[in-house]
């Protein structure tokens, strides 16, 4: 049959998209430990790859809102370069 080729395991896709999301929690605990309150900024779309996001700028947002505001006293802002109108990303310490 044509689609059993085409099927996966439910407990494979849980388990698989358990480890992605551990990865990236912990890739974006370490970036925030370095960056957060310090005179940098990361694009958007290099984040996009990083930590997974869904691949729309406007989702990849939200996403990451949701991933911050699952960490105690983090806040991020974005920032727009004007001079190609890419989306950069801030971290910074909640007020």
């Amino acid at each position: 049959m044509e689609w059993k080729k085409h099927s996966k395991k439910i407990s494979d896709l849980r388990k698989s998209n358990t480890e992605i999301d551990m990865k990236v929690r912990n890739r974006l605990d370490s970036m925030i430990e370095e960056i957060l309150d310090q005179d940098t900024a990361i694009p958007l779309e290099f984040l996009i790859e990083f930590l997974h996001l869904d691949k729309d700028q406007d989702d990849a947002i939200q996403e990451l809102r949701l991933h911050v505001g699952l960490l105690d006293g983090i806040e991020y802002g974005v920032i727009v370069d004007d001079t190609d109108q890419s989306v950069f990303i801030f971290f910074k310490k909640a007020e």
